[in-house]
């Protein structure tokens, strides 16, 4: 980074953060170290902010409508014309639109598991129609059938009504529509990173170009599904139609008949559209999963241009999480734990109470200052683990032993919505230099060789252990590896 100031590794003494691990700030600033080789040995503390870096049901009617003409089940919904859908631009800066301004990558999964529901209740456009004819005929083919036939006739209409429009998989759509446009938008927050000098996940910008690439094609796959398989369904429609019409003059055997064709339907339009929804969910999930990985890079970016204590001369960042620094048992600080390409460091950054009243807080004051950093070089193990928290769950723990001319001889961190395991391996990859290897590169500079992973055959992973990816290619019996198609990772197998 090219603004950062000179900084600290940590101050003296060791163990769980004695008094002495905790530095006195000094009343100036230190002077900024050079950078290259001969960078002097950082001082015990430094105050001060770092500066502001660039960043460029439709309700059920509660009253009958009175008796109708002679009853008539709903007629089938036609196949729907299939709407434009928006085309991404691989590789050119997005624009910014309503799905990625505003909707977070934990926001959008938990939409489309809605969209998902709701398809699978058939409640769609189609269910107020069903009401309202079911309703109709059913008041007519009470004084046939009897009241407890019309209520049940009632409730077939609106299934079939719903089942019509369900038939159709118009609905898919929106999963289409909502993957393009979270696509056209990832170039351009891929860019924004870099113009706030994120130097790692090279990945990335291969990543996206790869995703919408793959998902031209898959979209148009899906469409012909879409078509083939409403037209394929529609004489299933048809039949329930029929059965659900003999029902209004006959008995409750034409009723159950009735009732089993729709039943029928149901199943196989929910068969449908998940086999539609297959087709295309990992391509989705990986745009959803590349999300998630920007706004981490975005809030690691935030929390350091906030940070109490300054970095040196081109340190860059490569991860930040919120932890919790445990002293004694469960008690300790919470604040950011951050690993950049030399340091490991923890901030204390959280809301006290400062005064209470029957329990009750009544004032608070933040506490924001600096606790320690050492160099990666001085880990000499990592350890991650999982301690039960009772109906809290799990706590993601990470013990970190240092080496003996570090400043501090271990620290023990439950990480707050972050993955121990992950953490460990990021530690151990800075340490290892392999980090290098996801460094973005200049234009024309030499390209870092391929990452060779080696997996146990009992642990086939599901997903890049490099990149994140969900693999879409099937692993088999009998594959020696696979090779992530988002960042080239070999995993040998």
């Amino acid at each position: 980074m090219s603004k950062k100031k000179s900084s600290i590794s940590s101050g003296g003494g060791g163990g769980k953060r004695p008094s002495s691990i905790k530095p006195t700030r000094p009343s100036s600033k230190p002077t900024r170290p050079s950078p290259g080789p001969s960078r002097p040995a950082p001082r015990s503390h430094v105050s001060g902010q770092t500066p502001k870096r660039p960043v460029s049901k439709t309700p059920r009617p509660t009253a009958r409508p009175p008796a109708a003409p002679p009853p008539k089940a709903p007629r089938p919904v036609q196949k729907a014309v299939r709407p434009p859908v928006k085309q991404p631009r691989p590789g050119a800066p997005g624009r910014a639109t309503h799905i990625s301004s505003s909707v977070s990558a934990a926001e959008r999964a938990q939409q489309k598991q809605l969209r998902r529901q709701q398809r699978r209740n058939l409640g769609g456009v189609g269910f107020a129609a069903g009401v309202a004819a079911g309703a109709a005929a059913g008041t007519a083919a009470g004084a046939m059938v009897g009241e407890g036939g019309a209520e049940k006739l009632n409730e077939l209409s609106e299934r079939l009504a719903a089942l019509q429009q369900g038939a159709a998989l118009v609905s898919v759509y929106e999963d289409l529509e909502d993957t393009d446009s979270a696509l056209y938008a990832l170039p351009g927050q891929v860019a924004a990173v870099r113009t706030q000098e994120y130097a790692f996940a090279n990945y990335l910008e291969h990543k996206v170009e790869t995703l919408s690439a793959q998902w031209a094609e898959v979209k148009e796959r899906v469409a012909a599904a879409v078509e083939q398989r409403s037209a394929d369904l529609q004489g299933d429609v048809n039949e329930a139609e029929s059965a659900l019409q003999r029902a209004y003059s006959g008995g409750s055997a034409q009723i159950g008949r009735a009732e089993s064709a729709i039943r029928q339907l149901e199943s196989k339009v929910t068969a449908a559209q998940q086999a539609i929804e297959a087709m295309f969910d990992t391509i989705d999930d990986n745009v959803t999963q590349v999300m998630g990985q920007l706004e981490q890079i975005n809030w690691t970016l935030e929390q350091a241009r906030e940070a109490s204590f300054d970095f040196y001369e081109g340190e860059d960042f490569v991860a930040a999480c919120r932890a919790q620094l445990l002293e004694q048992g469960d008690e300790g600080p919470e604040g950011i734990l951050y690993l950049t390409d030399e340091r490991l460091a923890f901030e204390q950054k959280e809301e006290v109470a400062t005064k209470k009243f029957l329990f009750i807080t009544t004032e608070k004051e933040t506490l924001h200052e600096f606790v320690f950093a050492e160099l990666v070089g001085h880990v000499e193990e990592v350890r991650p683990s999982e301690a039960r928290a009772g109906l809290m769950g799990r706590k993601e723990i990470l013990d970190v032993l240092f080496a003996p001319d570090a400043t501090i001889s271990d620290v023990k961190l439950r990480l707050i919505q972050a993955d121990s395991d992950e953490w460990a391996r990021l530690i151990k990859k800075v340490k290892s230099g392999e980090i290098e290897r996801e460094r973005v590169r200049a234009e024309g500079e030499e390209t870092a060789p391929v990452e060779e992973l080696t997996v146990q055959v009992e642990e086939i992973p599901t997903k890049c252990p490099n990149c994140g990816a969900a693999f879409t290619t099937p692993i088999v019996r009998g594959m020696r590896e696979i090779v992530c198609g988002y960042c080239s990772t070999v995993v040998r197998l």
